[in-house]
């Protein structure tokens, strides 16, 4: 995180923004979507309507995106896969899936499902997918219209009955939106290279990454309160003299994907190595190249005697959190610079 995401979004033209959903947005989304699928396809069991509800759960598997309109209602969401991952059988390598297109019923009309739809599209497309792919319901007739407007088309190879819950069987159609020729297998492998801070691939991907992570915490910032502002402007800010370290993430085809640093931080009275913006471009991701970053500022922590490495992320940053955790980092209290920041979560690892 940084000083560069202290930007206060403004209100839409259109009457909504979309972004991912936030924590405390977990149930009103769980209940539009679900008030969606009702509204528009009658019965629902509850098994079903129970999964719709279930945005926390969703938010593990993929990404939740989100309408929300200028007073901060929930008008629509939509579930997506992770890049280079898939959220159902029906997406193949290099496609972008989706699932759960829902639009509260008050908010039908003003383009709310196409917006999310175009999101998901231009999603792939920075992701480097040459197609987005869904199932839909047979009878889901209104969403197949929207479909076939934007410029979908049937996929019949990939339709069939399939048993969504025990001895209920539903017919899936399969949509398909092509973004262009499906490209070469993306490489499962990267190099990691030290470098420097003004680096310039180092600079564009932190850019890359203020751009992506910091509308996640826009309202988080205290624009009210300039003192304020200015002390969370210093706690985020990186001063180049205290980096001890930058690592990048190379694929085979030599471009810098990921970005890592170590900076020596004094803090509590004592001194640590903190790991700082870990970041992998979307078309990097599922490649590793996360996990032979962190590998790689963890051997040079070893090679500077360093006892730990420790590291703050927010709690919108759920992917973050889960990795550190898998790879061992554990939770520890909020430390300084932070503490200011409830919605920090730090962690250690014992090197």
């Amino acid at each position: 995180m940084s000083a560069v995401e202290t930007v206060v979004p403004q209100p839409s033209q259109r009457g909504f923004v979309i972004r991912l959903v936030r924590d405390e947005e977990h149930e009103e989304t769980g209940s539009v979507t679900a008030l969606a699928y009702r509204e528009s396809y009658g019965f629902i069991s509850d098994d079903y309507e129970a999964s719709l509800r279930d945005v926390a759960g969703r938010t593990v598997l993929g990404e939740v995106w989100v309408a929300v309109d200028d007073d901060g209602a929930i008008l629509g969401s939509v579930w997506v896969a992770r890049p280079n991952r898939r959220l159902a059988e029906v997406a193949e390598p290099g496609e972008t899936d989706f699932r759960q297109l829902a639009v509260a019923p008050a908010a039908r009309g003003r383009g709310v499902g196409a917006a999310l739809t175009r999101h998901v599209i231009e999603l792939a497309r920075r992701r480097g997918s040459h197609r987005v792919v869904m199932n839909s319901g047979g009878y889901m007739t209104g969403a197949h219209r929207l479909y076939e407007k934007l410029g979908f088309r049937r996929l019949p190879e990939r339709e069939g009955l399939k048993e969504v819950e025990p001895g209920r069987f539903v017919e899936l159609l399969a949509f398909g939106y092509d973004l262009g020729e499906p490209a070469a297998a993306i490489p499962r492998s990267v190099s990691v290279e030290r470098t420097t801070w003004d680096d310039p691939r180092a600079v564009a991907l932190r850019a890359e990454m203020d751009e992506e992570i910091g509308p996640r915490y826009a309202d988080r910032w205290p624009a009210d309160d300039p003192e304020a502002l200015a002390r969370s402007q210093r706690t985020f800010s990186v001063d180049p003299a205290d980096i001890v370290a930058v690592v990048l993430a190379v694929d085979t085809d030599g471009r810098a994907v990921g970005h890592a640093a170590l900076r020596d931080l004094a803090h509590d009275g004592t001194r640590d190595l903190e790991v700082k913006r870990v970041f992998v471009q979307q078309s990097g991701r599922g490649t590793g190249a996360s996990r032979a970053l962190l590998a790689e500022l963890e051997h040079i922590a070893v090679e500077r005697g360093a006892p730990r490495l420790i590291l703050q992320t927010g709690d919108r940053q759920h992917d973050a959190v889960a990795l550190y955790e898998k790879l061992g980092y554990t939770p520890i209290p909020i430390y300084e610079p932070y503490t200011e920041h409830l919605f920090s979560r730090t962690f250690e690892k014992r090197v």
